[in-house]
Protein backbone atom coordinates (compact mmCIF):
# COMPACT_ATOMS: atom_id res chain seq x y z
CA UNK A 1 0.00 0.00 0.00
CA UNK A 2 1.34 2.87 -1.14
CA UNK A 3 2.09 6.12 1.26
CA UNK A 4 -0.98 8.77 0.88
CA UNK A 5 1.04 11.15 -1.46
CA UNK A 6 2.16 14.98 -0.04
CA UNK A 7 -1.46 16.45 0.62
CA UNK A 8 -1.08 16.11 4.87
CA UNK A 9 -0.47 19.52 5.54
CA UNK A 10 0.38 20.53 9.14
CA UNK A 11 0.77 24.11 10.64
CA UNK A 12 4.02 24.52 12.20
CA UNK A 13 5.59 27.78 13.93
CA UNK A 14 9.25 28.82 14.19
CA UNK A 15 10.64 28.17 18.08
CA UNK A 16 12.72 31.38 18.60
CA UNK A 17 15.21 29.72 21.07
CA UNK A 18 15.59 26.32 21.58
CA UNK A 19 16.57 24.18 24.84
CA UNK A 20 14.91 22.40 26.89
CA UNK A 21 13.18 25.02 28.57
CA UNK A 22 11.86 26.23 25.25
CA UNK A 23 10.75 22.33 24.37
CA UNK A 24 8.65 22.30 27.84
CA UNK A 25 6.96 25.65 27.28
CA UNK A 26 5.98 24.20 23.85
CA UNK A 27 4.44 21.15 25.42
CA UNK A 28 2.57 23.12 28.19
CA UNK A 29 1.48 25.26 25.48
CA UNK A 30 0.26 21.63 23.61
CA UNK A 31 2.80 21.80 20.99
CA UNK A 32 5.37 19.08 19.75
CA UNK A 33 8.76 20.62 19.74
CA UNK A 34 10.45 19.77 16.46
CA UNK A 35 13.03 20.14 13.91
CA UNK A 36 13.63 20.00 10.38
CA UNK A 37 16.37 19.61 8.62
CA UNK A 38 17.25 18.20 5.01
CA UNK A 39 19.65 18.91 1.98
CA UNK A 40 20.28 22.84 1.07
CA UNK A 41 19.10 24.14 4.37
CA UNK A 42 19.84 25.21 7.76
CA UNK A 43 18.28 23.09 10.65
CA UNK A 44 14.89 24.93 11.89
CA UNK A 45 13.34 24.37 15.02
CA UNK A 46 10.13 24.24 15.32
CA UNK A 47 6.54 23.68 16.82
CA UNK A 48 3.48 21.44 16.31
CA UNK A 49 0.02 21.52 17.41
CA UNK A 50 0.09 18.10 19.28
CA UNK A 51 -3.60 16.94 18.35
CA UNK A 52 -2.65 18.01 14.82
CA UNK A 53 -0.27 15.61 14.85
CA UNK A 54 -1.46 12.57 16.50
CA UNK A 55 -4.26 13.01 14.57
CA UNK A 56 -2.30 12.66 11.39
CA UNK A 57 -0.31 9.88 12.77
CA UNK A 58 -3.63 7.93 13.79
CA UNK A 59 -4.76 8.26 10.28
CA UNK A 60 -1.79 8.26 7.80
CA UNK A 61 1.13 6.41 9.96
CA UNK A 62 4.16 7.35 10.38
CA UNK A 63 5.33 6.89 6.95
CA UNK A 64 3.65 9.24 5.07
CA UNK A 65 4.44 12.45 3.35
CA UNK A 66 3.79 15.61 5.39
CA UNK A 67 4.17 19.29 4.57
CA UNK A 68 4.91 21.79 6.78
CA UNK A 69 3.73 25.05 6.81
CA UNK A 70 6.29 27.13 7.91
CA UNK A 71 5.46 31.06 7.98
CA UNK A 72 3.57 30.40 4.97
CA UNK A 73 6.56 27.89 3.09
CA UNK A 74 6.00 24.90 2.40
CA UNK A 75 8.40 22.06 3.30
CA UNK A 76 7.94 18.54 1.95
CA UNK A 77 9.05 16.10 4.54
CA UNK A 78 8.75 12.74 6.11
CA UNK A 79 8.99 11.75 9.71
CA UNK A 80 12.51 10.58 10.57
CA UNK A 81 12.35 10.19 14.57
CA UNK A 82 9.70 9.91 16.94
CA UNK A 83 10.51 10.20 20.46
CA UNK A 84 8.01 9.27 23.12
CA UNK A 85 8.22 9.23 27.28
CA UNK A 86 9.11 6.34 28.63
CA UNK A 87 6.25 6.49 31.00
CA UNK A 88 3.03 7.80 29.07
CA UNK A 89 4.21 7.28 25.56
CA UNK A 90 3.03 10.70 24.45
CA UNK A 91 5.28 12.24 22.05
CA UNK A 92 7.88 14.38 22.99
CA UNK A 93 10.12 15.35 20.37
CA UNK A 94 10.28 14.80 16.53
CA UNK A 95 12.46 15.03 13.80
CA UNK A 96 11.66 16.09 9.97
CA UNK A 97 13.85 15.27 6.84
CA UNK A 98 12.87 17.29 3.85
CA UNK A 99 12.77 15.61 0.51
CA UNK A 100 11.59 15.84 -2.77
CA UNK A 101 9.08 13.50 -3.48
CA UNK A 102 11.24 11.66 -6.37
CA UNK A 103 14.31 11.30 -3.88
CA UNK A 104 15.60 7.77 -2.70
CA UNK A 105 15.51 7.19 1.03
CA UNK A 106 15.46 4.70 3.60
CA UNK A 107 12.81 4.54 5.59
CA UNK A 108 11.61 1.48 8.22
CA UNK A 109 7.93 -0.24 7.35
CA UNK A 110 6.09 -2.47 9.94
CA UNK A 111 5.24 -6.42 8.79
CA UNK A 112 1.99 -7.17 9.28
CA UNK A 113 0.85 -10.81 9.51
CA UNK A 114 -2.46 -11.98 9.00
CA UNK A 115 -4.34 -14.79 10.25
CA UNK A 116 -2.54 -15.14 13.30
CA UNK A 117 -5.33 -16.19 14.81
CA UNK A 118 -5.60 -19.66 12.52
CA UNK A 119 -2.45 -20.23 13.78
CA UNK A 120 -2.80 -19.82 17.24
CA UNK A 121 -6.50 -21.98 17.35
CA UNK A 122 -4.35 -24.82 15.99
CA UNK A 123 -2.45 -25.07 19.52
CA UNK A 124 0.94 -23.45 18.08
CA UNK A 125 3.10 -20.65 18.56
CA UNK A 126 4.26 -18.05 16.67
CA UNK A 127 8.18 -15.92 17.50
CA UNK A 128 7.84 -13.06 15.43
CA UNK A 129 11.58 -12.15 14.99
CA UNK A 130 11.14 -8.98 12.90
CA UNK A 131 8.43 -6.29 13.59
CA UNK A 132 9.68 -4.03 10.80
CA UNK A 133 11.44 -3.76 7.82
CA UNK A 134 14.27 -1.35 6.42
CA UNK A 135 13.45 0.02 2.76
CA UNK A 136 14.72 2.09 -0.16
CA UNK A 137 12.08 3.80 -2.04
CA UNK A 138 11.12 7.33 -3.43
CA UNK A 139 9.42 9.44 -0.95
CA UNK A 140 6.37 10.08 -2.58
CA UNK A 141 5.94 6.02 -2.93
CA UNK A 142 6.19 5.41 0.70
CA UNK A 143 3.65 2.05 1.40
CA UNK A 144 2.72 2.30 4.63
CA UNK A 145 2.76 -1.22 6.13
CA UNK A 146 4.19 -4.89 4.34
CA UNK A 147 0.90 -7.54 4.39
CA UNK A 148 1.80 -11.63 4.81
CA UNK A 149 -1.21 -14.20 5.15
CA UNK A 150 0.59 -16.40 7.26
CA UNK A 151 -2.99 -18.54 8.26
CA UNK A 152 -1.97 -22.07 6.56
CA UNK A 153 1.58 -21.70 8.78
CA UNK A 154 2.13 -24.71 10.66
CA UNK A 155 4.33 -26.02 12.97
CA UNK A 156 8.26 -26.15 11.22
CA UNK A 157 7.03 -23.16 8.76
CA UNK A 158 9.30 -19.89 8.67
CA UNK A 159 8.89 -16.91 6.94
CA UNK A 160 11.80 -15.39 5.77
CA UNK A 161 12.25 -11.48 3.88
CA UNK A 162 13.21 -13.62 1.09
CA UNK A 163 9.73 -14.43 0.87
CA UNK A 164 7.67 -11.20 1.12
CA UNK A 165 6.61 -10.38 -2.17
CA UNK A 166 6.90 -6.38 -2.57
CA UNK A 167 6.33 -4.05 -5.50
CA UNK A 168 9.40 -3.51 -7.91
CA UNK A 169 8.87 -0.08 -6.91
CA UNK A 170 11.09 -0.44 -3.54
CA UNK A 171 13.65 -2.47 -2.45
CA UNK A 172 13.75 -4.44 1.03
CA UNK A 173 17.35 -3.88 2.38
CA UNK A 174 17.98 -6.27 5.25
CA UNK A 175 18.87 -10.36 4.86
CA UNK A 176 17.02 -11.70 2.51
CA UNK A 177 17.62 -14.67 5.43
CA UNK A 178 16.49 -13.48 8.21
CA UNK A 179 13.76 -14.68 9.72
CA UNK A 180 10.68 -12.77 10.35
CA UNK A 181 8.35 -15.07 12.22
CA UNK A 182 8.64 -18.77 12.81
CA UNK A 183 5.63 -21.32 14.24
CA UNK A 184 6.56 -24.19 15.97
CA UNK A 185 4.79 -26.75 18.45
CA UNK A 186 3.40 -25.23 22.28
CA UNK A 187 5.10 -27.85 24.22
CA UNK A 188 8.43 -27.97 21.98
CA UNK A 189 8.71 -23.83 23.32
CA UNK A 190 7.96 -25.20 26.94
CA UNK A 191 10.65 -28.09 26.97
CA UNK A 192 13.29 -25.47 25.49
CA UNK A 193 12.67 -22.82 27.89
CA UNK A 194 12.46 -26.08 31.04
CA UNK A 195 15.91 -26.75 29.10
CA UNK A 196 17.32 -22.90 29.69
CA UNK A 197 16.56 -22.82 33.39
Amino acid sequence: MKGDGAMNILSSQLRLKSGKNDSHQARDEGYIPSIIYGKDMNNLPIKINRREVEAFIRNHGENSLVVLNIGGVNYTAIIKEVQTHPVTQKIIHMDFQKVSEDQKINVKIPVILNGRNYVEKGGAIMQQQIRDVEIECTAGNIPRKLEYDISSFKPGDVLRVADMEVSEEFLILQDPQSIIVSVSEANKISEAEEEEE
